[in-house]
């Protein structure tokens, strides 16, 4: 049996409903395990136990804890293992479908996977870019306008609130015609199930047939349709666990607010309000750092073997206009000098394009309706060393959609499986000459025009060799273009700062890494995200970029950096100043 605190232990043997209160490190993950280990072997015939988490990025960690404890066998049939999403999807949705729509709909995480916005046509059109469809209400419709960081298309949505409103209901319905739901509409639509007392009790009976005991992680990402369908979820007799840190809750797309996750633990009786303290994690100036992200204002006492160490917070102020690469470069000299090898560092940053500017890529402005650039972006992400299972399906998608766009067979908002299948197009075809672009494709190209030139007329060439022809009205010229002095060329190959791993925080939220560095861009135009994070954060004021900060900083053992504009330096120092933190400052 692994050992176990005082804490953990009681979590283990908790009997019944419960919620637990988990500061970051505190090995929440540890006592789940060793509580489905301790409750595995007592499990009747045929029933199992349900971990349910919010990202596949938690999933997938906890599934490699529990190989690394030996319960994966444990997870088999009538066991769950999965996200809260793919959850509803099988045991609540999936049966019944969408009404207007015959066939089996596309689930998307969010309409932003989409590029679905919201936009005012006519003289009431705003001469910018749109607003997602993910920050309008799925039951409402309604927006809240302070989470639009555009501060020109703030204002335009208030002075035109009901038409954006009307708007963003219109391109809902459309959506759902055609099949396409997002998580919210799913949760909608099973509440909706609920109202009906047979239909209720004909699920809640098959599912505390099933389940013994449903174990929701990462609640803190919970918004309140997941509260009801957790509460539904108790009364039908289910013991449900649920354990969350609020002050990580960074999926505010999804409606939630910590708000919401504490009404939910004051409604459990004081014997199942537990909580896990201490952070086995990171060091203590690590910790005291976090502390001056949260209202609660003493630090987390460090208890692992990190704790020997002190290690300064190292801010790293740059004066360019836009995240430069000299913050990759300058991270890896911290890592010699703290003797932490390149591969165990990560820079994170809100925003993927952030991160890899500050590796050496330059991305921010690269892509954009280039047909070249999305190829070279399919083959740099796929034939990555720090490339996922996932990223390379998604380097796969991408390449696909591609493909079909040459054809004129794929409409804005669409994936490649719906088109494909609206079309008529074997999808075995399509993912098979996908595969076969991106692997016959160069996955280098030297920064020249000649170079590029030439990689250029290697994928026209490629395209023909698939057999591709080009809808009416373009030419592979046209379609695939050879601009000089394109930067295209940096998205495929990584220069020597791209030892390190980059990524997003969200992505990064679950895990742990003996180095971080998060960037904090510079703010631009009618855009003031960082502006308004240092504010929040000096005021302790709660907000949900300060949060995501929180998990960037959360998410390192041994070694901590700060990247930041020179213009919020010395607003950074009086911050540390006044936690107590041990922290250098470097200007690059």
């Amino acid at each position: 049996m692994i050992s176990l605190t005082d804490e953990q232990y009681a979590i283990v043997n908790h009997p019944g409903d419960a919620f637990i209160l988990a500061c970051p490190g505190s090995g929440k993950t540890h006592a789940i395990v060793a509580r489905i280990f301790r409750i595995a072997n007592t499990l009747p015939l045929r029933r199992g136990i349900a971990v349910l988490s919010f990202t596949n990025t938690a999933v997938d960690e906890f599934m490699r804890r529990c190989k690394q404890s030996g319960l994966v066998d444990k997870f088999f049939f009538p066991s769950f293992i999965g996200t809260f999403d793919s959850f509803l999807w099988h045991f609540c949705f999936a049966a019944s479908g969408i009404e207007s729509f015959n066939g089996r709909p596309t689930v998307v995480d969010s309409w932003d996977t989409l590029g679905i916005e919201v936009r005012l046509s006519g003289n009431r059109a705003f001469k910018g870019g749109g607003v997602s469809l993910d920050l309008f209400d799925a039951q409402t419709n309604q927006i809240d306008t302070g989470k639009v960081g555009h501060r020109g298309l703030r204002t335009h949505i208030e002075q035109n609130l009901t038409a954006y409103v009307q708007e963003a209901a219109r391109r809902r319905q459309n959506l759902l015609r055609n099949g396409y739901v997002s998580a919210a509409d799913i949760r909608i639509h099973v509440l909706k199930k609920l109202l009906s007392p047979e239909y209720a009790n004909a699920l809640g009976k098959a599912l505390a047939a099933r389940f013994q005991e449903v174990i929701v992680d990462e609640a803190q990402d919970c918004n309140p349709l997941d509260c009801q369908i957790i509460k539904w979820l108790q009364d039908q007799g289910i013991s449900v666990i649920i354990v969350a840190d609020p002050d990580q809750a960074i999926y505010g797309f999804r409606h939630g607010n910590p708000s919401d996750l504490l009404k939910l633990f004051e409604e459990h009786p004081s014997s199942g309000r537990l909580s896990l303290t201490g952070n086995f994690r990171s060091t203590p100036v690590i910790c005291a750092a976090a502390a001056t992200l949260r209202n609660r204002v003493e630090p987390d006492e460090a208890l692992g073997e990190t704790r020997i160490l002190d290690e300064p917070v190292h801010v790293l102020a740059y004066k360019s206009a836009r995240v430069p690469a000299s913050i990759g470069k300058y991270f890896l000299e911290l890592l010699s000098l703290a003797k932490i090898p390149p591969d165990k560092g990560i820079v994170l940053a809100h925003a993927r394009r952030k991160s890899l500017a500050a590796c050496g890529f330059k991305y921010e402005n690269q892509v954009g309706n280039s047909k070249v650039a999305i190829i070279a972006q399919a083959v740099g992400m796929f034939w990555s060393p720090r490339a996922s299972t996932r990223t390379r399906e998604s380097a796969l998608q991408l390449a696909e959609k591609s493909l079909l766009d040459v054809m004129g067979m794929i409409q804005n908002g669409d994936t490649s499986s719906r088109a494909a299948k609206r079309e008529g197009i074997d999808p075995r075809w399509l993912r098979r000459s996908a595969l076969q672009l991106i692997s016959r494709l160069p996955r280098s190209c030297e920064d020249t025009n000649e170079r590029r030139s030439e990689w250029v007329e290697a994928l026209r060439s490629e395209i023909r060799r698939l057999g591709i022809i080009y809808h009416s009205g373009t030419s592979e010229k046209r379609f695939f273009q050879d601009r000089r002095d394109a930067e295209w060329n940096q998205l495929l190959d990584s220069q020597e700062v791209t030892r390190i791993s980059c990524g997003t925080i969200h992505e990064a939220k679950g895990k742990q890494y003996e180095a971080v560095c998060v960037v904090l861009p510079p703010d631009s135009g009618d855009f003031r995200r960082t502006e308004e994070l240092i504010t929040h954060w000096e005021g302790r004021t709660e907000d949900e970029s300060k949060r995501v900060v929180y998990v960037g900083i959360t998410r390192a053992r041994k070694l901590v950096a700060i990247a930041i504009p020179e213009l919020f330096r010395n607003r950074i120092e009086t911050i540390l100043n006044a936690g107590d933190v041990n922290y250098r400052v470097h200007t690059i």
